[in-house]
């Protein structure tokens, strides 16, 4: 009878009774939340896998509307605002990277200190090293445990030694349970260095002397000898009553030449004291080593994420 029934009403053309939805009010199908879930773990894969190989940017944007799907109070929440921050960092944007590695610490407390470590290490590469020591020093101030205090104050060593900051640097080491490095670091505060102002007083006697003090004496000869040459030939002008030409040569060559003689003494003795500054920081540098910076972020990530100028440790 059942089947007679069906026949005569797809002969009719007429539609058949829907099968109830079982579905219990207030909940998706099975299969629309599974797909859901699908839809937001390969979101969440393609951000991770574009911020593996170095696409920061296209990361952050995948990462920025995983925030818009997810409750800011969700437990994963602080780990995609701190992979929003890392991508924001990596292309150099360390202002609103640094908003969102801050809320990433303020979600998951764990998270605080290794998404503000990294945030240094952003800045240290970009030659921000007070910014680098700033959230370093915050970290300082709310850690209690002995060794990683002696890691935070050796990290501020280091950046204070590339800011040139000798004494600071040498206190950090100090603290950090250093001393050898310390003691080298203040050692170098008595590098010989060339006085500016006693740079310009030999010149203001000798013209060229003060740049050979500084360092230059192929400047040096060449200023003495173009100002000796340029006097001696204003006095045999003069001696021969030609003032004007004395006083051309010595307005254009003698005068030039001997308050530039001075200027490049005060500015070559400045250079000096820089480059030699300069060799002991690289120098001491070498031997403490950079701080690994990432080394938490890559441990909670699973993989490397660097500035886009190391493109070789992607």
């Amino acid at each position: 009878m059942t089947l007679f029934l069906v026949l005569v009403l797809q002969s009719a053309n007429l539609p058949l009774p829907a099968q109830p939805d079982t579905t219990p009010q207030g909940q998706f199908p099975a299969a629309v939340t599974q797909s859901a879930i699908c839809n937001l773990k390969s979101e969440k894969s393609l951000g991770d896998s574009l911020l593996r190989h170095g696409f920061n940017s296209e990361a952050g944007r995948e990462f920025r509307r995983r925030l818009w799907t997810t409750d800011t109070n969700a437990a994963t929440a602080g780990l995609t605002y701190l992979k929003l921050g890392l991508s924001l960092a990596a292309v150099g944007q360390q202002q609103l990277a640094a908003e969102e590695l801050h809320e990433a610490g303020r979600l998951d407390p764990n998270i605080a200190e290794p998404a503000q470590t990294a945030l240094a290490g952003f800045y240290s590469h970009a030659g921000r090293y007070d910014l680098a020591a700033f959230e370093l020093s915050d970290l300082l101030v709310f850690t209690r445990d002995s060794a990683r205090r002696s890691e935070l104050n050796s990290e501020l060593g280091w950046l204070r030694l590339q800011d040139g900051d000798l004494s600071s640097a040498a206190n950090s080491y100090d603290l950090a349970g250093r001393p050898d490095v310390a003691s080298r670091l203040r050692l170098d505060q008595g590098i010989r260095l060339r006085s500016p102002t006693w740079a310009a007083v030999m010149s203001s006697f000798i013209p060229g002397s003060g740049e050979a003090y500084a360092g230059r004496p192929a400047a040096g000869l060449l200023a003495f000898a173009v100002t000796a040459g340029s006097l001696a030939w204003t006095v045999v002008a003069a001696k021969s009553d030609d003032w004007v030409s004395a006083s051309v040569i010595a307005s254009t060559l003698f005068w030039r030449f001997y308050n530039g003689s001075r200027a490049n003494a005060v500015a070559f003795a400045g250079e000096y004291n820089s480059a030699a500054r300069h060799r002991r920081i690289a120098d001491i540098t070498s031997q403490v080593g950079e701080p690994d910076w990432f080394e938490g972020t890559d441990s909670l990530l699973g993989y490397k994420v660097r500035p886009d100028t190391d493109k070789g440790t992607r």
